[in-house]
């Protein structure tokens, strides 16, 4: 739990951001309680975790609870110290204004699929680089997020079938030491294997590798 000092840390650093912000002190004491609630620690959110919140929110147009919700499920998935915040704003940010998404969407899509992202090591800049060109297709929010989970679930075959035909295709999406081998490569291994296929072979192989 907090102590005094510290709590009247907290409550100087809410007076200040309203001074100096677009929000009140009592927007920045809400984004400090959802950032706590979310298990950021008081350090982390003296160290950057509500400015990163200010400025996440203050680039979605978000309410600043929302916003240290978003930045916080983001810290946890990449596990991703207070400081980091701007990082995480800075990231979505962009990712927004390149496709025809926004930060909300994103933050959505990050819950839903961003642990499944984590667990194969790819990074956050790299998850919302893919968030963002589903957006591009079309797919957005959690919709987006659920893709994206089980795609990266399926790169190991779920099934007897898919394992048969990644291995009549020559497909695997995984090293020697059965590291995956990144985005990138797998995506080019992917397009590759499928290269030579008609239409009707290709929606068939898809489909059975990674479902509908």
């Amino acid at each position: 739990e907090a102590t005094t000092a510290q709590l009247a840390q907290l409550r100087d650093q809410a007076i200040v951001a309203g001074r100096d912000t677009a929000f009140s002190a009592s927007d920045a004491a809400t984004a400090q309680t959802e950032l706590a609630k979310a298990g950021v620690s008081l350090q982390d959110i003296m160290s950057g975790g509500l400015t990163g919140s200010l400025s996440l929110a203050a680039a979605g147009q978000l309410d600043l609870g929302r916003a240290a919700e978003i930045a916080s499920a983001a810290m946890n998935t990449w596990k991703l110290s207070g400081d980091q915040t701007t990082r995480i704003a800075d990231t979505l940010a962009a990712g927004a204004n390149k496709s025809a998404t926004d930060v909300e969407q994103l933050g959505q899509a990050i819950t839903q699929g961003g642990l499944a992202a984590s667990n194969l090591n790819i990074g956050m800049e790299d998850t919302v680089g893919v968030l963002s060109m589903f957006a591009q297709r079309g797919l957005q929010g959690s919709d987006a997020g659920t893709s994206l989970k089980t795609m990266l679930q399926r790169l190991v075959p779920q099934s007897e079938e898919a394992a048969k035909a990644m291995d009549a295709m020559g497909l695997s999406f995984f090293d020697s030491n059965g590291k995956f081998v990144g985005l990138g490569e797998a995506s080019g291994r992917l397009q590759a294997a499928l290269a030579p296929l008609t239409e009707e072979q290709r929606a068939l192989a898809l489909n059975t590798i990674f479902g509908a």
